[in-house]
């Protein structure tokens, strides 16, 4: 299978510029012929948490957002995962959808380690595809053990996408290379399954996730990496189980 991970620039509070970015974007790589797309945490919206942003930008799913992604998956053929804040009865979930390359939803995970106002998710699922056993994660998730130990021990693929951004000066790559990175390369080996890491490069805003992408192994070893700071998106070749 042919992964791409895309890191796409991210205005929060602007979808309708993000979506117009991201469909140009798509246009580029689309020669490359991608089986499975990944985007970021928050999708089209930025990562937002607050009642006033839940208000303007959470929407039901199935709902417009599943709808458009799912043009793009039957355009481009190829499943696609990305974050989206939904609203449901019990409040607004930070979630992930999958979708398959006839833009159908097949997985959705809702973020377990997330605070208020946020509703926290409680499941970890999985479902079977030709790609092989994909799972979702978001962000934080990764670092949890009681979350990653739900986690299907025959998945061949976790799909983890993020909003995060540095602590101290960004783009930072000794800092990066020194701590940053070993944390994700950790966590993963602690999953035990190949995991694709995809981060938003988030742009005006006071505290901007940093952008990249990364594809580990299942024992942690650091199989792929995009430029640090950058949109730049992650194209690679690989089976399922990541070999």
């Amino acid at each position: 299978m042919r992964v791409c991970l895309l890191p796409i620039k991210t205005e929060p509070r602007n979808p309708a510029a993000n979506f117009e970015r991201l469909v140009q974007r798509l246009d580029e790589i689309a020669p490359e012929r991608p089986d499975l797309i990944c985007l970021p945490e928050g999708g089209i919206t930025g990562y937002l948490y607050e009642e006033s942003d839940f208000a303007r930008f959470a929407e039901s799913v199935p709902g417009p957002t599943t709808e458009q992604m799912g043009q793009l998956a039957r355009r481009h053929r190829a499943y696609f995962c990305f974050g989206v804040l939904e609203r449901a009865e019990s409040g607004v979930y930070n979630s992930a959808v999958l979708l398959d390359r006839a833009g159908r939803i097949i997985l959705r995970h809702r973020k377990v380690e997330e605070k208020p106002p946020f509703i926290i998710g409680d499941t970890v699922d999985n479902v079977d595809s030709d790609l092989g056993r994909l799972g979702i994660l978001i962000c934080g998730d990764l670092f949890d053990e009681e979350t990653v130990h739900e986690l299907d021990p025959s998945l061949d693929l976790l799909l983890v996408p993020m909003s995060r951004p540095f602590s101290e000066s960004m783009p930072d790559i000794n800092h990066w290379i020194s701590r940053e990175r070993q944390m994700y390369l950790e966590a993963v080996r602690g999953a035990g399954v190949t995991t694709l890491i995809v981060n938003a490069l988030e742009i005006n805003t006071d505290d901007p996730s940093f952008g990249s992408a990364m594809i580990v192994s299942a024992d942690g070893e650091l199989l792929a990496e995009s430029p640090l700071g950058t949109d730049t998106p992650l194209i690679r070749d690989f089976s399922a189980g990541g070999s």
